[in-house]
Formats: C-alpha cells, structure tokens, sequence
C-alpha cells in the first residue's frame, strides 16, 4: 500500500513510518525538510509548509503527477 506520512521525522512519526515500512508500505514522508531522517532511500519525500494551503496544494499536486 502507499501511505502518505505528514511528518514522520520526529516524536511518533519515527516508530509510524518504521513500522509501515517494516510491513513493506511504500512511504512518503511530507516535512518541511529541516529535521534529518535516517530512512535514507526506503521513504520518498514532499517538502511541504502544512499551514500554507498553497505549499500544500502545489506539493500533493506534483506527487499526485509522479
């Protein structure tokens, strides 16, 4: 399954998108990339800014295309 994860680098959101990918999801982690990750290539990443509704649209738009 594909599993979109706001965040994901951070508090719960590391246990979340390790966990999903234990059980072989495909995971893409959307951040506003300035936290570092350890997924190296196992997640595809969105950088988004969540409270600009046009960050948003723009990023989910281009992920949608791919």
């Amino acid at each position: 399954m594909k599993i979109l994860v706001i965040g994901g680098t951070r508090y719960f959101g590391i246990h979340m998108v390790n966990k999903l990918l234990e059980q072989g999801h495909e995971v893409t982690i959307a951040t506003r990339g300035k936290t570092p990750d350890s997924y190296g290539d196992k997640v595809e990443r969105i950088t988004i800014q969540r409270t600009n509704e046009e960050s948003m649209r723009e990023a989910l738009q281009e992920s949608i295309l791919m």
